[in-house]
């Protein structure tokens, strides 16, 4: 019993791997300048930070499918009071306050009761209608230049930054505090963390804040980078959620962790980079297929795992009744 629990679990493990050689193969036989990647990789740096953030309400059980949304808005205040004449960092820093306010009230309306895909949701086009209204559907492109160039920190891209510091603190929270065990406790049984003594309302609220937080500081970088176009983040939530899906957290929560995610960034990120690549030869390769094929890698994956998880937990049932015969 013993063998076939470690060959089910190494098999569990080694998809994502195999996933990730396969796209590293895919843009390793395409690229010819290396430095092509950083420009092509800032998009997967933004969905890789919000997946992470993703990670913890995943593991809770919840979702957040109003990231792309809170985005939009963050961006479209910043952009209208930028344009109206404050400063780029004061603009910036109203902006991330709206990310923190518009992720606290998705966090309010989880902790009243209600379903975290329904409340997120429902706030996903209140948020997106918010920010078509405050432009009139119009982009906000010409903006003054910033006095400091929030775009590039020692000569790379932001976003890259902001993954490295969203992966860094969720690693060392998620795994190694008592928040951490939370998240996973309350993933795998609400009610028995709650008599548990654990604090479910308040561990739910605090995640859903800090993803506020980071669209908030995204959206920052990207208007500072392209200015503010409403429309210019649908789809993201989608992304980021197949990346930790991929990665191999349950949807269901519970299970997973930030650097399963980040294994989940690499394959979803090369397969798209690879997948723009081959564009060039191949015309039928526009960006519909490419969303194509990242849903039919989350759908496999997705039904993989929760397979696999029925699969060990059958096998575990399977043991503690031979042990007790």
């Amino acid at each position: 019993m013993k063998r076939k629990r470690f060959t089910w679990n190494t098999v569990s493990v080694l998809l994502p791997w195999l996933l990730l050689l396969l796209s590293l193969g895919l843009v390793c036989f395409q690229v010819e300048r290396p430095t092509a990647l950083v420009s092509l990789g800032v998009p997967w740096a933004r969905v890789g930070a919000l997946a992470i953030v993703m990670t913890a309400i995943i593991l809770t059980g919840g979702i957040d499918l109003s990231v792309g949304s809170m985005m939009a808005l963050s961006s479209m205040v910043m952009g209208l009071l930028w344009q109206a004449g404050w400063s780029a960092g004061a603009a910036g820093g109203a902006a991330i306050l709206v990310g923190v306010a518009a992720g606290g009230a998705n966090g309010g309306l989880v902790v009243l009761g209600l379903s975290p895909l329904v409340a997120t949701l429902a706030t996903m086009a209140f948020y997106s209608g918010l920010a078509m209204m405050l432009c009139g559907g119009e982009k906000i492109t010409k903006l003054p230049s910033p006095a400091v160039d929030m775009s590039q920190f020692a000569g790379w891209p932001s976003e890259y930054w902001i993954l490295g510091f969203v992966f860094a603190i969720s690693l060392l929270i998620v795994h190694g505090t008592r928040f951490g065990r939370w998240c996973y406790a309350i993933g795998d049984n609400p009610i028995a963390a709650r008599f548990s003594a654990v604090p479910v309302q308040r561990t739910q609220w605090w995640l859903y804040m800090a993803s506020g937080l980071v669209a908030g500081l995204l959206a920052v970088t990207y208007t500072v980078r392209k200015g503010a176009i409403p429309n210019a983040h649908q789809g993201i939530e989608l992304e980021a959620i197949a990346c930790v899906v991929v990665g191999g957290t349950l949807i269901t929560g519970g299970r997973g962790g930030i650097l399963q995610t980040l294994l989940g960034i690499l394959v979803v990120a090369n397969i798209d980079i690879g997948l723009v690549f081959l564009s060039g030869g191949f015309k039928f390769i526009g960006a519909d297929a490419r969303l194509m094929v990242v849903g039919v890698l989350l759908i496999v994956v997705a039904v993989w795992n929760e397979w696999m998880a029925r699969a060990a937990a059958r096998l575990e049932t399977l043991n503690k009744a031979t042990e007790r015969t």
